[in-house]
């Protein structure tokens, strides 16, 4: 494992430190029959979000704990980092525990009052992330040294997508970095094994499907190779996929060819 210079501590394992919302309950939102309305990160979602996450994304947890080991080759002794799209918080905290006690800023953000107030009350008294509640397209982005997009553009619409990504590549520094997470459009294999995967976590056939007409009008996926194609039409200098799980894959984007 590298090590990142300014850390008083050493992490023993990638993401150890990423916390949870206390006693998260299981994800029974979709378990009975329901009068269906588009997906929203309300209260009732954020009391099962961990869970929730946890049984749906395939390789999660390791993409949370790689974000930090990530954003820390890039996020020196008072750095700038961005969470946009934060939810709970556990990119940011995978950040921090990456990071030791290194001084540095993380600004996360989220337009979902119950996830960012809940987000609060889990980081407790770090001082080094603000918090708020707002669009990620209507944030003023400040020089940054790291940008994070985990799960967060599929719920933009499509055409809002390359402004806010040529908005990030002018807002990076030349050492920068963004990390992108997505669920992809891969119809076929990838797409059978992941129901297979949440079967296999617990989701019964009504859960999968009502929750897949709740997201209908509110999660649009793009291909592997449109996020790509997109990373160089927001003037990105290089980008490439680093990590894939089924239909779900994460990207990272320089502003100059690392």
């Amino acid at each position: 494992m590298f090590r990142v210079t300014d850390r008083t501590r050493e992490p023993t394992t990638v993401g150890e430190a990423v916390p949870r919302a206390p006693q998260p309950r299981r994800d029974r939102l979709f378990d009975a029959p329901r009068d269906l309305v588009d997906f929203t990160f309300d209260e009732s979602v954020v009391d099962v979000f961990p869970d929730m996450i946890r049984r749906s994304v395939p390789g999660y947890e390791a993409v949370v704990g790689m974000t930090g080991l990530i954003a820390a080759r890039h996020l020196g002794r008072g750095g700038r980092c961005y969470d946009l799209g934060c939810s709970l918080g556990a990119s940011t905290h995978s950040v921090l525990h990456t990071m030791g006690n290194t001084p540095c800023e993380i600004v996360a953000v989220d337009d979902s009052a119950a996830m960012i107030q809940r987000a609060r009350k889990i980081a407790d008294q770090e001082t080094r992330v603000r918090w708020l509640e707002a669009d990620v397209r209507a944030v003023d982005l400040e020089r940054a040294d790291v940008v994070i997009l985990n799960y967060t553009l599929q719920f933009l619409v499509p055409e809002d997508r390359l402004p806010l990504l040529r908005r990030i590549r002018g807002a990076l520094s030349s050492g920068g970095v963004l990390i992108v997470s997505e669920k992809l459009h891969a119809p076929g294999y990838a797409e059978k094994v992941h129901l297979d995967f949440k079967r296999a976590n617990g989701y019964s056939e009504l859960e999968i499907s009502q929750k897949r007409a709740a997201l209908e009008n509110v999660m649009r996926v793009d291909s592997e190779d449109e996020h790509l194609a997109r990373f160089g039409e927001a003037g990105f200098a290089a980008a490439e996929t680093w990590f894939r799980c089924l239909n779900w894959a994460s990207f990272v984007a320089w502003p100059q060819s690392p």
